[in-house]
């Protein structure tokens, strides 16, 4: 699944997003070790978060109707998967700009669009949810680059709300047709 979300992100970037062919995508830990394997101007999406999103949780059960049974179903657990974006190329000027344009290319989609889905994430429902840089979904820059051993660095949170469905589906029989018999002349 979080496979399918980092290739959706990956998708992304490279249809919405000018000049897509000019940068690497990658997905990893942006130590200290990985920056000197860093060739190619790079978009880096690390995955720092997971957590449920508390404010959309819900416990409400559903039944679809299919002839004379029906499925309960449980809404899905909503998880907050969070990113943290950085251009690694060689010219601080050109990591701004890029930075830039991913920032204005990812505000333009605070719904995920479907054309860009992939995997598991195209069959989600309700659809993944998208926040750019939200302040209280930022964490602290100083202690996040001094963790990683690492110079501090300009980038971008970013936090993508995928419906998470753990329960299975119940079968249950479904009452179609219901006689009432009534008898006396007291009514």
């Amino acid at each position: 699944m979080i496979q399918n979300l980092d290739d959706t992100l990956k998708e992304l970037l490279i249809q919405k997003l000018p000049n897509s062919t000019q940068y690497d995508i990658k997905f990893e830990l942006p130590n200290g070790n990985w920056e000197a394997t860093v060739q190619n101007p790079t978009v880096n999406f690390f995955l720092y978060d997971i957590r449920e999103n508390l404010e959309l949780r819900s416990n409400e059960t559903f039944l679809q109707r299919y002839g004379n049974t029906g499925k309960i179903t449980r809404e899905p657990i909503r998880m907050d998967f969070s990113y943290m974006i950085t251009v690694w190329t060689k010219e601080v000027g050109d990591e701004h700009c890029l930075l830039g344009d991913i920032l204005k290319t990812l505000l333009r989609y605070p719904l995920i669009p479907p054309e860009v889905l992939k995997g598991e994430m195209s069959d989600l429902s309700p659809p993944l949810r998208a926040w750019v840089s939200q302040p209280e979904r930022i964490p602290n820059g100083w202690e996040f680059w001094s963790a990683l051993d690492v110079r501090l660095k300009a980038g971008l949170s970013y936090v993508v709300t995928v419906p998470v469905q753990p329960f299975t589906p119940t079968e249950v029989p479904l009452v179609t047709e219901t006689t009432v018999t009534v008898r006396g002349d007291n009514i």
